[in-house]
């Protein structure tokens, strides 16, 4: 985050947000988007219609019994009058109990109908907005466009760099030139003409991956079909921002700017850690300056990517996709929020209609301080999804988890309940000890691995940004422990502390900078963005460039690698000028990191694979940890053998006993539960046991005969020697297996316990018969 001055505007709710005015009452789908989740999020709206229209008809018959029992009151009341006998006294007492007990009913039954109402019109919302995810889903263009925008920026043959860090090369793309757009709270005179991160998306039909980036003078497209040379193919420039229009919901005749305010835009800012959608070729760029919110740009074609929406939000600092993208959580600073104020406030947006996004009127409070408390003031900076799904939230004085999906026990009832991103369920974190519980916090990595004898999903990675020149002061890499601080079994409290195991910074490291730009001292050394790969992690260091920091002891982080541009002026007939790094965020992918700076650009750049350490995931899990873009090589090195026996390559996986569910009730919600058995011999150095469904009919999802279930088939598993995640995963189809277990390592018999989940709504309609489906168990490996 750069501090940029502000004013926070009072705005009202009711015309900051088109609010549907309906409660979120109908079950959330979970898992990846899917025909079968559009089912049955469809077959819960037609129950829920039935359920609505048959209780109007409850309300319409007591009415009709209300009002005959009001005119036998008021025959009775009348004959008592007239004629004052015991008989027509009693009767008229009667008649008008029957009237009392008639309209306690047409109340009950008002009540009941108004409330089946609501359901419906939530089910209806939900089903139409999870279709309208669906309908966008895509692959992306398959033919490749023409266009091809000229870089101007030279590639800089005067980087500093330790020896075993390369340039593999450098982009620009757009760039602000006027003092007014490029205007940011930057030490260093120059501001931020550049970027402040940048995203990757992966087209199926072109076989190769987009690279997209976001500044202050809009967003710039890559083409990374050499990952090595990329080359600029599209934007959408400030001033595409500034003209874009829509049709006036008011008056579909004319038309009305897409962002509010932008007539009045000089830049956009900021944009820290872009989200981006994979499956519906969405990039949203956060707005925090003037009216806060997203813009919503349309990549399905990279070549012309166009800008379609606005969603105004009370924060606009940084946004993260969650469950699949149909949600959307943003933090930073709130505008126009309802009261109460919320500590460590985040806003829920239901985006799975871009056109038409849902902002929910109730601010979620993450309260990474657990004091349970509504103070404001405090706010927020990050949220990073880590590999099991849990959302972290970085913001000022700590960081904390939260489930926003699956079944998980609720620490504040002691119960079982599924998460959602409007109502989660806490994780784990709070405030970090060793002098950072009072720090700011600014983005977080939940490392799944275990370091050193810290266990597996141990560790949590965060940076505390302070910006200065003084090293020995600024904002620090921290590596911190959750022991102690898991709400499902550790009762935390507001004394709860996670234990700083070490913190690095890049004082007294080979590689540091200082220096004046006219009568201004550069060198900002603030940590900032970074990325994982293995145990060494890509971190973006402001004035300081990238360093590259081993993390394999998590009480003494060494810095392996370091790379950084000094600044150069242009000579006549000589070099040309060269600007100098202010680091935003590096990010491993592939086999290179890719540096998104606030001055220069982009800059390609490659850790030699000799300073591997640790196990290296395929996934460098960062904001969304998106499976499908956000991905990474393998690092390989080797060294000349003496003598020995030779192994043959092995990889062996036998089955136990298929695994068989209890029978299903109709009519009763239930997770159903089941097991099998495996064991596993390998020789390769690493390993991957994974599932996946070969059928084409109801991929992932139990079939009987033309009938398949509408919740999908989820798998996990465990063993000694593999590392498996502690939650289900859906089954995956046979192109996107779901992966269960991981080896860093060869294994003989390892005994593998696989495990089954089935949910059952209460609303599935359910055939007789056996439902089934022949699954196919993959042991492979990167490195035989």
């Amino acid at each position: 985050m750069r501090v940029h001055a502000r004013l926070l505007g009072v705005l009202a709710a009711a015309t900051l947000f088109a609010v549907p005015g309906l409660a979120r009452a109908a079950e959330l789908p979970r898992g990846p988007v899917t025909a079968q989740t559009v089912a049955a999020a469809q077959a819960e709206a037609t129950q829920a219609a039935t359920a609505s229209t048959d209780a109007a008809r409850a309300a319409a018959e007591s009415l009709v019994a209300l009002d005959a029992a009001k005119a036998a009151a008021t025959a009775a009341a009348a004959a008592a009058a007239a004629t004052p006998t015991p008989e027509n006294t009693t009767a008229a007492a009667a008649a008008s109990a029957a009237q009392a007990t008639a309209q306690q009913n047409y109340d009950a039954k008002v009540a009941a109908a108004t409330a089946a109402k609501t359901a419906a019109d939530a089910a209806k919302d939900n089903a139409d907005r999870e279709a309208a995810s669906f309908a966008r889903l895509t692959g992306g263009v398959a033919t490749e466009g023409t266009t091809e925008i000229p870089e101007v920026e030279p590639q800089p043959d005067n980087y500093l760099h330790s020896d075993n860090v390369s340039l593999v090369g450098h982009v620009r793309g757009l760039w602000s030139t006027t003092a007014q757009q490029r205007s940011c709270g930057a030490i260093n005179p120059l501001r931020c003409p550049a970027y402040s991160s940048l995203n990757f998306l992966h087209y199926d039909a072109l076989g190769y991956d987009v690279m997209v980036a976001n500044g202050t003078s809009g967003l710039a497209l890559w083409s990374l079909k050499d990952p090595a040379k990329p080359k600029w193919i599209g934007q959408v420039t400030l001033q595409d921002l500034k003209t874009g229009t829509k049709p006036d919901p008011a008056d579909p005749t004319k038309s009305v700017p897409i962002i509010p305010d932008a007539a009045s835009m000089t830049q956009f800012w900021e944009g820290e850690n872009m989200t981006v959608d994979n499956r519906r070729k969405l990039v949203f760029m956060t707005r925090d300056t003037g009216q806060k919110g997203q813009i919503i740009i349309d990549v399905q074609d990279p070549w012309h990517p166009k800008l379609i929406n606005f969603s105004k939000n009370y924060l606009g600092h940084t946004s993260t996709c969650l469950n699949d993208c149909r949600f959307m959580w943003s933090v930073g600073l709130t505008q126009g929020a309802p009261s109460p104020a919320k500590f460590s406030p985040v806003a829920v947006t239901d985006m799975r209609d871009p056109m038409h996004p849902y902002v929910y009127p109730t601010i979620f409070g993450a309260d990474v301080m657990r004091t349970n408390t509504n103070a404001g003031g405090y706010g927020t900076h990050s949220v990073d999804v880590d590999f099991d799904g849990v959302a972290w939230v970085s913001a000022q004085n700590g960081v904390r988890g939260f489930w926003t999906e699956g079944l998980h026990k609720d620490p504040k009832t002691g119960t079982e309940r599924y998460a959602t991103p409007f109502d989660p369920i806490s994780y784990a974190g709070g405030r970090i000890g060793g002098g950072s519980d009072s720090q700011f916090m600014h983005n977080a990595y939940h490392l799944p691995t275990a370091l050193a004898d810290r266990p597996a999903g141990d560790i949590l990675l965060v940076t505390n940004e302070n910006n200065t020149t003084d090293c020995t002061r600024a904002g620090v890499f921290i590596i911190a422990s959750l022991a102690g601080s898991y709400d499902a079994t550790d009762n935390p409290t507001a004394a709860t502390r996670l234990t700083r195991l070490a913190a690095y910074s890049t004082a007294g490291k080979p590689g540091e900078f200082h220096g004046t730009v006219g009568t201004t001292t550069v060198g900002d050394c603030s940590a900032h963005w970074f990325t994982v790969k293995g145990n060494i992690v890509a971190l973006g260091n402001y004035e300081q460039g990238t360093r590259f920091v081993d993390i394999s002891d998590p009480r003494n982080p060494q810095q392996v690698g370091w790379f950084r541009v000094p600044a150069r002026a242009a000579v006549a007939g000589g070099p040309p000028e060269i600007i100098s790094s202010d680091t935003a965020a590096a990010y491993w992918h592939g086999k290179y990191v890719y540096v998104a700076d606030y001055q220069r650009g982009i800059d390609i750049i490659k850790l030699d694979d000799s300073a591997n350490r640790g196990k290296i995931l395929p996934t460098a899990c960062w904001n969304s940890c998106a499976r499908d873009t956000q991905v990474v090589d393998p690092m390989t090195t080797s060294t000349a053998g003496g003598a020995g026996a030779a192994v043959p390559a092995t990889l062996a996986l036998t089955l136990g006993t298929p695994a068989a569910f209890s029978a299903f009730t109709p009519g009763v919600a239930k997770d159903y539960a089941s097991s099998m058995t495996a064991t596993v011999i390998s020789t390769a150095g690493d390993g991957t046991l994974s599932v996946a469904d070969p059928s084409t009919a109801g991929t992932g999802h139990l079939v009987n005969g033309a009938f398949s279930l509408p919740s999908a088939l989820q798998a996990k598993a465990s063993s000694a020697a593999g590392v498996g995640s502690a939650a289900f995963a859906n089954v995956g189809g046979s192109t996107a297996p779901t992966a269960l277990l991981t080896y860093s390592g060869p294994t003989s018999n390892d005994a593998v316990t696989i495990g089954f989940s089935q949910h059952i709504n209460a609303n599935d309609a359910l055939r007789t018969g056996v439902y089934s489906k022949t699954l196919t168990f993959t042991l492979s490996t990167t490195t035989p």
